[in-house]
């Protein structure tokens, strides 16, 4: 657990192929015991980097330890190698479906960032230490959940780069991937990157996919994405040619009320330097949950290093008084606070499983070809669909993304810059259902940023409770 991670020790290591065989392998006191005898004041009490085995057993430690305040997550697409891909969640009453906002917050898509890793777990243990005992802390874990995913791209940390294996059988850096250059929204404009490492199709990538899936499947109010380096935190757009968002005056008021805590130099991400195909753009204009990189520390190497990931979270040393952590605290207040994002209230019977989607199409880039050959934009179907079971006494508040969307300046005849204010009145498709599936009642809600609206669900009441609850 103490030693430093090295390329041959991140070469040899291996991830059991189950969970099951994982799980049962992992001594959940001795892990924390391990971690607890560090002498660092970050939240765990690391002072080197972890190796990932020491990520995926101290994430099933902390569930095992805390059960009612993190959950562990497999997340569904192994990498290209078939290793899996872990996670958690952490809020009060974790196993519940409680309809609260979500802060996404993930490390290392790019392998050799270490620190984005150590930063976002690292904020994991600050809140799981806290909990019930810093007021703030027990008051937003009581509002809000956060998702943790330390290591996005586990193919890339093994062998210490940038890139993912690809299809790659022998992991030959001639056909790894840049992920962060594979999001559907964008994808193929070549800006930061090349028809070989942009990936074969927009969100060909497992690890990607996982990505996507978490962020459709959960009310994400709040996407941050941790890299490594240069002290700068980073909003769409990231091509200038895209122009602002339809967001753009909450979205650089968020990042100057983060950079404040740490520092960092808030601005477009276009304006550092030019790419497509991140995951900031695609969740924004996905789900119009604010998305943000966070490039940490100013030092690229992961060379001894471990002192400056220390001082970059804690805000001590060459970064005194500037502290990512704070940062962080920020993106999770906004994330919780129901005027940052939309409130659906309303009543239905109890065990009635309540569901909202939307279905839309999101552009490419037109695809610029190896050869320099143009191709038109290609349409990326995309699916948004969150459920909530109603509670005992059928009351529920449900903490959502609006459903009014930012108009996107990718679309099928090129890339059109919108600008702030451009929105789309869409709906959220709401339907309510027995347990079995069976759809009872369809309503229709159209809900915008700071709005609440309650929804009559009247008919699902009469059917569900007139023929009574089927299993």
């Amino acid at each position: 657990m103490t030693l430093a991670l090295s390329v041959g020790l991140l070469g040899g290591l291996s991830i059991p192929a189950a969970a099951t065989s994982f799980a049962e392998s992992v001594n959940t006191e001795a892990v924390l015991q391990l971690v607890a005898e560090q002498t660092a004041g970050l939240p765990s009490g690391r002072t080197t980097y972890r190796t990932i085995t020491d990520y995926n057993n101290e994430m099933l430690a902390l569930s095992r330890q805390h059960p009612d305040l993190v959950k562990h997550i497999t997340l569904p697409h192994k990498t290209r190698q078939g290793r899996e891909v872990y996670g958690i969640e952490v809020t009060r009453d974790v196993n519940a479906a409680d309809g609260k906002p979500v802060l996404f917050m993930m490390g290392i898509h790019h392998g050799n960032e270490w620190p984005s890793g150590e930063h976002t777990l690292e904020f994991a243990y600050d809140l799981v230490n806290n909990a019930g005992k810093d007021p703030k802390i027990t008051r937003l874990l009581d509002q809000a959940r956060v998702i943790f995913v330390p290591v996005v791209n586990v193919d890339g940390f093994m062998i210490n780069r940038r890139t993912s294996c690809g299809l790659s059988p022998t992991c030959a850096s001639s056909a790894g991937i840049d992920i962060n250059r594979n999001y559907p929204f964008g994808w193929g404009s070549n800006a930061g990157s090349n028809a070989t490492t942009r990936g074969p199709g927009p969100g060909s990538e497992p690890e990607v996919q996982n990505v996507m899936d978490l962020t459709t499947a959960n009310q994400v109010t709040v996407l941050i994405t941790n890299h490594t380096s240069g002290h700068t935190l980073l909003r769409p757009p990231l091509e200038k040619r895209a122009g602002d968002t339809p967001d753009e005056a909450v979205y650089a008021a968020l990042t100057d009320a983060m950079a404040a805590k740490n520092g960092y130099t808030g601005m477009k991400s276009g304006f550092d330097y030019e790419t497509t195909g991140e995951t900031p753009d695609w969740s924004y204009y996905a789900t119009r949950g604010l998305g943000f990189t966070f490039e940490i520390m100013k030092t690229q190497s992961t060379n001894n290093t471990y002192p400056e990931v220390i001082e970059d979270y804690l805000g001590t040393g060459r970064y005194e008084g500037k502290s990512n952590r704070e940062a962080f605290m920020v993106a999770l207040e906004y994330a919780a606070d129901p005027a940052a994002h939309s409130v659906i209230t309303g009543k239905a019977p109890k065990g009635a499983v309540l569901t909202i989607t939307k279905d839309f199409d999101l552009w490419t880039a037109p695809i610029r070809q190896a050869n320099n050959v143009i191709d038109p934009p290609q349409a990326v179907p995309t699916h948004l669909e969150s459920k909530l079971v109603a509670p005992t006494n059928g009351k529920f508040t449900w903490h959502v993304n609006p459903s009014v969307r930012p108009a996107p300046a990718y679309t099928e005849t090129g890339v059109i810059a919108t600008g702030p204010g451009k929105f789309l009145q869409e709906s959220w498709t709401l339907t309510c259902a027995r347990p079995s599936g069976e759809v009872l009642e369809t309503v229709h809600v159209t809900v915008d940023r700071g709005e609440q609206v309650d929804v009559r669900l009247q008919e699902c009441k009469t059917r569900f409770n007139g023929n009574g609850p089927k299993n």
